[in-house]
């Protein structure tokens, strides 16, 4: 990887983490009403909003190549399956990508 690269992945991780920071401080204590997975669907959501920054900032190439290097689509898509969304959170949290 050329250096230019490996600074700009390092700034678009960067960014990624400062996202996923900001948007762990403002979570919300679920609503006791709310259906069980709603807080997994609230995790995995804010993940896929710091993606949408990434999108916005660096482009959508950049933005895919990155989420398929923290989670490539086959393991979402089998996490999803089998799992559901909570499986999915759980992911996200174990790899450090969430919360």
């Amino acid at each position: 990887m050329k250096r230019s690269n490996k600074a700009h992945t390092i700034a678009v991780l960067l960014a990624l983490c400062a996202v996923l920071e900001q948007t762990a401080a403002q979570a919300t204590t679920p609503n006791p009403t709310e259906s069980p997975t709603a807080p997994c669907r609230a995790e995995v959501l804010k993940f896929e909003q710091a993606m949408a920054i990434i999108r916005q900032s660096q482009g959508n190439q950049a933005a895919a190549e990155l989420k398929e290097k923290l989670l490539p689509a086959q393991r979402e898509a089998d996490l999803l399956l089998r799992e559901g969304y909570c499986g999915l959170a759980k992911h996200l949290r174990d790899k450090k990508l969430g919360r």
